[in-house]
């Protein structure tokens, strides 16, 4: 069984798809029950696939988290698969001027809401000896995006939580691995409102455009499935040269 965290949309909703694809049995989870629903109904069309479990879910709750994995463990059974992938965007803003509600929301989702969601899922997967854990940062995780303090640093902390965990968990049978898109086209992408600055990201990117969802599913589904058996600990960046141009 497999749960994907902000399962609704853009890379999240991809991610399940793929998955799906690949032949697991999901739960999707998310904040927006109606948008999980039609995400499982996508699902449900796919040939061969299995009907995937919608769980509405706010992240940054931890008991919120913890009764949601419980329901989808006693309905589907034990995870094997867990995407952490829930997160949000901060309000672009000069550090300087990054209000304490600001950065306290952005950490409770990015941050705390995905450690919320490893602790319960892999509780679970260490008293069965086994599982995979894919986590979701970003570029800002280990690069620098100005005017993006909070994002930057929680996504930083994702990458660094991933290796501790990877490092803790590796011999108990739990293989934790992070994923690091980079600039991916989305359902609701605010950067297209300035098209100045969304060229401008085309043109540093050496393959020239942005990213898609499915790209970065599909990096999730290699760290996800025994392709990568030997994948502990690592940092898969997904960002068309983004980082090294």
């Amino acid at each position: 069984m497999a749960i994907v965290t902000g399962a609704s949309r853009s890379i999240g909703r991809a991610t399940s798809l793929a998955l799906a694809e690949a032949g697991a049995t999901l739960a999707v989870l998310g904040r927006d029950r109606n948008a999980l629903d039609a995400v499982s109904r996508e699902i449900a069309a796919l040939p061969m696939s299995k009907p995937a479990l919608p769980v509405a879910c706010d992240v940054s709750d931890p008991d919120a988290v913890e009764s949601a994995v419980d329901h989808c463990t006693r309905a589907i059974g034990p995870p094997d698969v867990l995407v952490a992938n829930a997160g949000i965007f901060q309000d672009w803003m000069p550090s300087e001027d990054l209000p304490l509600p600001e950065w306290d929301r952005v950490m409770a989702i990015d941050l705390r809401g995905l450690w919320a969601s490893c602790r319960a899922v892999g509780q679970r997967m260490l008293t069965h000896g086994s599982g995979r854990i894919v986590t979701v940062a970003s570029i800002a995780g280990i690069t620098s995006l100005p005017k993006m303090a909070a994002y930057n640093a929680a996504k930083a902390g994702v990458v660094s939580l991933t290796r501790t965990l990877a490092v803790e968990w590796a011999d108990r049978g739990v293989r934790v691995n992070c994923v690091v898109p980079g600039f991916i086209d989305r359902d609701v992408e605010p950067l297209k409102d300035d098209q100045a600055t969304y060229r401008s990201i085309e043109d540093r990117t050496p393959l020239g455009r942005f990213g898609r969802p499915r790209e970065v599913a599909l990096a999730v589904l290699f760290l996800a499935s025994d392709m990568s058996s030997f994948v502990v600990g690592s940092t898969l960046v997904v960002d068309g040269g983004w980082t090294v141009a």
